[in-house]
C-alpha cells in the first residue's frame, strides 16, 4: 500500500478527502457501518491514516463513533438541515457582502472564470438525472469559494468553507428530489450580475435566499 507523502499533504489527508468524497455521492449511506477493511481497500492505505481520516469526520459531522458499532456514516435530520442552512445564510451571507463591498478587479475576475466553468458543463449526470456531476460539484464549490474570497477574514473563510462541505449531502439530496424544477443556474448567474454591480446587501439576500431554496426542497422530505 501507498504510505509516501504526495506533495504537501499527509496520507491522513488524502483519507480524509477519499472518504469524505464517498460518502458525499452517496457510496456510504447515512447509517452505513464504516469498516476499515473497507475504507483501507477505498484509500489503498493502511489503518493509521484511515483512522486519523475518520477522527477528523466525526470532528467535523461526517461520520459518528459508537463504542460498539464503531464508526457509521452520521445520520441526515430535519434539526440539522435547519441548523446549517441558518448558519450559512448567516456566515456566507456576511461573507459575500463584504467581498462586494472590498473586492477588486482580480476578485471580479476569478468570479466570472469560476463561474464561466461551471455553467459550461451540465449540473446532473446524463445516465441518472437524479445524481450531481462530480465535475460539476467541483467548480460549484470554487465558484462559491471565489464569491466570498474577498471578504477579508481568513477565520470567515474557513467557516464558510466548512459549512458548505457540512451542506454537501443535503444539497446532492436536494437535487434528486426537485430534478429540474428549480432554476439552481439563473441563481448563481443572478449572485455574480449582483456581485458585479456591487450591489452588496442585494448579493448577500440572494445568496440567503439560494440556501433558502435547497432547504425548501428537503423539508417535504424530512416530513414524510
Amino acid at each position: 500500500m501507498q504510505q509516501k507523502r504526495t506533495g504537501s499533504r499527509t496520507l491522513a489527508g488524502d483519507a480524509y478527502e477519499a472518504i469524505r468524497q464517498a460518502i458525499g455521492a452517496g457510496d456510504f449511506k447515512p447509517g452505513d457501518r464504516l469498516r476499515f477493511a473497507d475504507l483501507q481497500a477505498l484509500c489503498d492505505m493502511s489503518v493509521t491514516p484511515v483512522r486519523e481520516a475518520l477522527a477528523r469526520l466525526t470532528a467535523e459531522g461526517f461520520t459518528v463513533l459508537d463504542d460498539h458499532r464503531g464508526y457509521s456514516v452520521a445520520p441526515l435530520s430535519l434539526a440539522e438541515l435547519r441548523d446549517v442552512t441558518a448558519t450559512r445564510q448567516l456566515c456566507e451571507g456576511e461573507a459575500v457582502r463584504l467581498s462586494v463591498l472590498n473586492g477588486d478587479a482580480d476578485w471580479e475576475a476569478r468570479l466570472v472564470a469560476a463561474h464561466h466553468l461551471m455553467a459550461r458543463i451540465p449540473q446532473v449526470r446524463d445516465d441518472m438525472p437524479t445524481a450531481m456531476r462530480e465535475d460539476w460539484e467541483a467548480r460549484h464549490a470554487t465558484f462559491h469559494a471565489a464569491l466570498v474570497s474577498a471578504c477579508g477574514s481568513p477565520v470567515l473563510l474557513e467557516i464558510c468553507e466548512k459549512l458548505f462541505s457540512r451542506a454537501d449531502r443535503y444539497r446532492r439530496l436536494s437535487v434528486s428530489l426537485s430534478g429540474g424544477a428549480r432554476d439552481v443556474a439563473g441563481e448563481h448567474r443572478r449572485l455574480v450580475e449582483l456581485a458585479l454591480a456591487r450591489d452588496a446587501e442585494g448579493a448577500a439576500s440572494a445568496l440567503r435566499e439560494h440556501y433558502g431554496l435547497t432547504a425548501a426542497a428537503l423539508e417535504g422530505f424530512f416530513a414524510v
